[in-house]
């Protein structure tokens, strides 16, 4: 599926080496193995949005990061940004730095908190994969972002309840909602929240 992705020869390398890092993980961090269906809905999907509509700029936070998708990815394939991993689960967090020194990746650091209770930091861009309704996410994240941050969520399904949940809030802090449908080679909905 790497005809999908818009790599370099050093992006190639660190993909192949975090897949293997995945596959040899001692915690189960997705249920995918198979390395096509991994690339494609793990690699693919990570960066989609961002080779298709522009790269990110500025500082970024990972809300949930887990497994490291979308940031660590997101790490390697835009090296100048500042991106900041957020993940509350301890060896979740683990991995994730052993990650990021083995695929020496200066660009990220790695904070084992929950988001709403991170102080004094904010960013211009927030994403989060599989985490929280869109209601949750904003609420949670009002300390971390400022007048022009961008949240670029990947949804599925639900994202309409989820959106008719959080109109009272999006309202009233003056939010706007795009949504961008993809259904080849992958079904998503990415739910872009501006101000």
């Amino acid at each position: 599926m790497d005809k999908f992705l818009k790599t370099d020869e050093i992006i190639e390398k660190k993909l192949a080496y975090f897949y293997n890092m995945h596959i040899n993980c001692q915690i189960n961090l997705t249920a995918i193995k198979e390395r096509d269906e991994f690339y494609l809905k793990h690699y693919y999907d990570s960066i989609y949005y961002f080779q298709k509509y522009g790269a990110p700029f500025g500082r970024l936070a990972d809300i949930g990061s887990g497994g490291g998708f979308p940031g660590i990815v997101l790490g390697i394939f835009y090296p100048d940004i500042e991106i900041t991993l957020i993940e509350s689960i301890t060896k979740k967090c683990k991995f994730l730095e052993q990650a990021v020194s083995e695929l020496e990746l200066k660009n990220i650091k790695v904070k084992n908190i929950r988001v709403e209770n991170i102080k004094d930091e904010k960013y211009d861009i927030i994403t989060a994969r599989g985490v929280a309704t869109v209601k949750d996410i904003l609420n949670n994240t009002k300390n971390i972002c400022h007048n022009n941050t961008k949240w670029i969520l990947y949804k599925g399904e639900k994202l309409e309840n989820e959106l008719e949940t959080a109109k009272p809030l999006l309202q009233k802090r003056g939010l706007n909602v795009e949504k961008i449908r993809i259904e080849e080679p992958i079904t998503r909905t990415y739910c872009i929240i501006t101000y």
